[in-house]
């Protein structure tokens, strides 16, 4: 298992708070969640947001880890944000892309790791062009650290059009990422069957879908697959693509408010 860095959000509410963890995608890093971090902790929620293992501040990737490997990562951050009085649990869960791949293989052999979890546009495996994927990771990694501004220039510029915060994140995410590892891995293949890393969640779990049409990476019959397979299940799809809580943020935080209260996760 690698040490994984970590971002803090502390509760900004009195009183005994709730705990959440924060999971990224693939190139990505805890700095993704600078926006969400902080509203959920206007919610009373004490935030964790990882850096998994080959991104961000956390240790370079190592060749083979898979997705139980950075599970078993996680599994330990977890651990630490757990509350023992409540059977070692954390209070809510998130996972974008990888980081609710890696989520729901944790929930796979620790199921009562979490108490409510949120799934965001988790990538259909049949759907990805891993190589091609390992290609573009190189290519942006390798930008990031020759010519930072550019990069952030073209990310700024339509058709990405990100605001200044995301695209500066954006950046540094990408300059940390330890792209040779991952695009090594990318291109041996990940296999995993999405329906069935759904069915092991067995807890209240909130599945954020964006549109196939602006680019949603759960797509074809993986998305009526993974919606059915979640057994305590519940899907919103927002008018957005593979990154929903940076490209759709208002929306993200209405619904996530919405279902909070639904499942009686607001305290």
């Amino acid at each position: 298992m690698a040490p994984l860095a970590t971002r803090h959000w502390p509760a900004a509410t009195s009183g005994r708070s709730r705990s959440a963890l924060l999971l990224h995608g693939i190139t990505s890093s805890s700095g993704t969640w600078w926006r969400v971090g902080p509203a959920l902790a206007e919610r009373g929620f004490d935030v964790v947001a990882a850096d998994l293992r080959g991104h961000g501040a956390s240790p370079p990737g190592t060749p083979g880890t898979g997705l139980e490997g950075l599970a078993a990562d996680v599994h330990d951050t977890a651990r630490q944000l757990a509350d023992p009085s409540d059977g070692a649990r954390v209070d809510l869960a998130v996972g974008h892309s990888l980081g609710a791949l890696v989520l729901m293989t944790l929930l796979g052999w620790q199921p009562g790791l979490a108490r409510f979890v949120v799934l965001e546009d988790p990538p259909a495996p049949a759907a990805v062009d891993w190589s091609r994927v390992a290609d573009e990771i190189e290519r942006d990694a390798g930008r990031a650290r020759t010519d930072p501004e550019g990069l952030r220039a073209e990310l700024l510029a339509p058709p990405a059009s990100l605001e200044p915060d995301d695209a500066d994140i954006r950046v540094q995410s990408l300059a940390a990422l330890d792209a040779r590892t991952a695009a090594a891995e990318l291109r041996r293949g990940l296999d995993f069957d999405l329906a069935a890393l759904a069915a092991a969640v067995r807890v209240p779990a909130l599945l954020f879908l964006g549109t196939e049409e602006r680019g949603s990476m759960t797509v074809g019959p993986a998305r009526a697959a993974v919606a059915t397979a979640l057994p305590q299940g519940w899907t919103e799809v927002v008018d957005c693509g593979h990154t929903v809580h940076r490209e759709a943020f208002g929306s993200y935080m209405r619904r996530l408010d919405a279902w909070l209260e639904r499942v009686g996760a607001r305290g």
